[in-house]
């Protein structure tokens, strides 16, 4: 079993747990990826091939402003290669 932690994480959260010892094997960083907006941003996969897949908490609602993204058109191959390779 893997212990994900996920919710406001960013560098200085990640160090505090890893300093006290906290045994999480994956951490979600998520809206800690986006700087200067001003506003939170998260994405959560709620449906998946018309397959419903919100976690507890979450589900898909209909609105004008949801659109399919071309996700690999908006980032260069770069930004997934890991910087250690």
């Amino acid at each position: 079993m893997r212990i994900v932690a996920s919710g406001g994480f960013d560098a200085e959260k990640i160090r505090r747990f890893e300093g006290l010892g906290v045994p999480v094997d994956v951490y979600g960083v998520g809206s800690a990826l986006v700087h200067g907006s001003g506003f939170d941003h998260t994405a959560d996969i709620v449906r998946l091939n018309g397959k419903e897949l919100a976690k507890t908490g979450r589900r898909y609602i209909e609105s004008d402003r949801l659109h399919p993204v071309d996700w690999k058109a908006l980032v260069e191959e770069a930004d997934w290669v890991s910087q250690s390779s």
